[in-house]
């Protein structure tokens, strides 16, 4: 691994990007940003050499070893079902077999070191959810089998040596999982003891063996009653909760800063800030404005002490932590291992029907 440079905002942010091919505007992009993370989503490049290709790319532009990740959680919404045969989502394969959930998450981390990523981003953890026709949320799956489903299908991630990474932190069960069209923030009423015997049921197995875990946007009235927040500003939640609670150790990321519903009357430069002394330590982002804006406000705050440099520190040390260990991809693409890949994949979906 490159040696560690001194510590700059930017090693803070993870960078959502699609970029179905390296080009001469992205390389520009990514010198100025020097992102600590880089998200990559749909459209990806039209092939897996192309992608390698594009992986590899990246991690040279980016001075500081970089977080590479790709949302390729099995399913319908999978990125990678462009490149490979698709594959049943964890939770319908565990429903038969929990230990194919493991043999799962194998093939996918394999795909995605071949590809030249090594964190999976992300696993939902939010229990499935019905609504009767008073409006309530009647939280029908048994949070135990999630539970269940994710550890096995963590521990085939990590034989292939990727990181994992689970959201919507505490969870979505009891709440819309995206700001509503008003621009309201979703708000979840569970009490605490109801958010103990569902949506949280999954973290206390899984906390040691996530290195990354994605909040949820939503408010949660048992931590935050008389003025709702989203969790990625609540301290209660973030602090309270999953790190003191939970002893959660791994890095905290905050997503959707820049929606009005989530920030509310904060700009993104002062979310940023407020996130990340909740006890967030890395904050995804998606325009190259809001970049700007909250790198800028995390280098304002630390120079005026409303973000004490030790908590700057820590966030930046937990970043750092995740990618110890981690080799940039700079092996070429192996054709014969992709298809090898392949075959295993469409005899476990073949399997996985019968």
């Amino acid at each position: 691994m490159r040696g560690e440079s001194h510590a700059t905002a930017s090693e803070l942010l993870i960078l959502r990007l699609a970029a179905p091919h390296w080009s001469s505007s992205l390389e520009r992009q990514l010198r100025v940003l020097q992102p600590g993370g880089i998200l990559l989503t749909a459209p990806l490049p039209h092939s897996p050499e192309t992608l390698l290709e594009l992986a590899v790319n990246i991690s040279r532009t980016v001075a500081a070893p970089t977080i590479l990740a790709l949302e390729a959680e099995p399913g319908a919404a999978n990125p990678l079902n462009a490149l490979m045969p698709p594959l049943p989502a964890p939770r319908e394969v565990a429903e038969k077999d929990v230990l194919r959930a493991r043999q799962l998450g194998e093939l996918v981390g394999e795909a995605l070191r071949l590809l030249g990523f090594d964190t999976h981003f992300a696993l939902t953890l939010d229990l499935a959810s019905e609504i009767n026709e008073a409006g309530r949320n009647t939280g029908a799956q048994d949070p135990n089998g999630v539970a269940e489903c994710g550890a096995a299908y963590i521990e085939g991630l990590a034989k292939q040596k990727v990181l994992a990474s689970a959201r919507h932190f505490p969870g979505l069960g009891g709440a819309a999982p995206v700001p509503a069209p008003s621009g309201e923030l979703p708000v979840s009423g569970r009490p605490m003891a109801e958010l103990w015997r569902s949506d949280l049921v999954p973290y206390p197995r899984l906390v040691d063996q996530l290195s990354f875990v994605l909040m949820s946007a939503a408010a949660y009235k048992a931590y935050d009653f008389d003025y709702p927040r989203s969790a990625v500003l609540s301290v209660r939640v973030v602090e309270g909760l999953l790190r003191a609670k939970l002893k959660y150790r791994g890095v905290v990321v905050a997503p959707q800063l820049e929606s009005p519903a989530v920030r509310g009357a904060l700009d993104e430069s002062h979310a940023a800030v407020e996130s990340l002394n909740a006890g967030c330590d890395m904050l995804l982002v998606e325009k190259a404005e809001s970049w700007e804006a909250m790198r800028q406000g995390i280098e304002e705050a630390i120079a005026s002490g409303r973000l004490p440099r030790g908590r700057f520190e820590e966030a930046v040390g937990r970043v750092r932590g995740a990618k110890k260990g981690w080799e940039p991809p700079d092996k070429p693409f192996s054709r014969a291992a992709w298809e090898r890949l392949l075959r295993r994949c469409e005899e476990f979906t073949s399997s996985a029907g019968s």
